[in-house]
């Protein structure tokens, strides 16, 4: 019976450090979507939540209406989808960098 409590303790303690990780990354994933929006320029153009310029459309609620995947390749080649856009292409950007711009779009 200890032993069975020893194994149920280890697992819930594991569990829990795998959630707290989880939510960590979450957490950081999004604030450097932040920083990036804004180092990156896409702030210049676009608002998000009363914030940034006007030029391109405000992106509060992209993610409601876009998909991650339209919103990634968006970011990595914009002409491809549109055209017309005169949005700059986001190539140069890590696969982890557009994701993470993606995340925070979505808070």
């Amino acid at each position: 019976m200890q032993t069975l409590k020893i194994l149920l303790c280890s697992v819930l303690a594991a569990a829990m450090m795998f959630s707290m990780a989880h939510l960590i990354a979450g957490c950081s994933m999004a604030y450097n979507g932040e920083k990036l929006f804004f180092t990156e320029g896409c702030s210049q153009c676009h608002s998000f939540k009363g914030k940034g310029g006007r030029m391109g459309p405000d992106l509060s609620a992209v993610t409601n209406i876009r998909s991650d995947s339209w919103i990634y390749s968006y970011l990595q080649d914009p002409k491809i989808l549109n055209p017309h856009s005169r949005m700059p292409s986001f190539k140069h950007l890590s696969h982890s960098k557009r994701k993470a711009i993606i995340s925070f779009l979505k808070n």
